[in-house]
């Protein structure tokens, strides 16, 4: 534990030190509360609740989050050469994936309470806007979160395997965006039947969870990703010890 724990605080003192943590946090949360007040203001009247349009905006921008966190995880490591004096150390593989992985997360944790105190906030500035439904904020605030949790897994993956910031940054990018675009992609296979689509939608999820519908497989979904590219990003990890 006391070597997870280093691994954790070293990695957290390398965002929260640079400018880099601040600045995409600031970035992350003006651009979801100005998608955020452009959808209230496109559905004024509409059947859509606050706290669905604030999680829908806060999913737009989370792929961007993750990716500008994720990107240097591990390709900063190898490219200043740190990689190899970790790897000779007694601490373990899936500790250091796992540290790695606890860092980025607290970091996207920080920007996603960031983004989510903005409905509150509107509502203070605004009375006439109808109350925080609390419920529905929670709701689609855990769904984000486990969302947040399997894009964070797979941007480590990505960044295990490229030495490159740039490269890991598009690579990520793209990876993360895959699943969210599930949907829209298989929506022009004509033999997809609507309910497989909405099954695999991660934004049909958190409209789920915000209005109140729990479901477990979703759960369930995002929970078997998150282990199996952990599962996988330990495995290449270890295959370093043995090139």
């Amino acid at each position: 534990m006391r070597k997870f724990m280093a691994l954790f605080r070293r990695e957290l003192a390398s965002v929260f030190w640079s400018p880099l943590g601040y600045v995409t946090v600031a970035v992350f949360m003006s651009a979801t509360g100005w998608t955020f007040l452009q959808a209230v203001q496109a559905q004024v009247g509409g059947s859509l609740q606050l706290e669905a349009l604030l999680a829908i905006s806060i999913l737009v921008w989370l792929p961007v989050l993750i990716t500008v966190i994720c990107m240097r995880l591990f390709a900063e490591e190898k490219r200043s050469g740190t990689i190899e004096t970790l790897l000779t150390t007694s601490v373990g593989d899936g500790t250091v994936v796992l540290a790695k992985y606890c860092g980025a997360m607290f970091f996207v944790l920080v920007g996603l309470g960031g983004a989510m105190a903005s409905l509150p906030m509107l509502v203070y500035l605004a009375p006439n806007i109808e109350a925080v439904d609390v419920a529905a904020l929670l709701g689609g605030g855990a769904m984000l979160v486990l969302v947040a949790m399997c894009c964070t897994a797979i941007g480590v993956l990505v960044s295990l395997l490229t030495r490159n910031q740039i490269v890991a940054a598009i690579c990520c990018f793209w990876a993360i965006c895959v699943p969210l675009m599930v949907k829209p992609l298989l929506a022009t296979v004509p033999f997809v039947r609507q309910e497989v689509l909405d099954r695999l939608s991660v934004e049909q999820h958190v409209l789920q969870y915000t209005g109140g519908i729990l479901q477990v497989p979703p759960v369930v979904l995002y929970l078997t990703v998150t282990v199996l590219m952990l599962f996988t990003a330990v495995r290449v990890l270890e295959s370093r010890r043995w090139i």
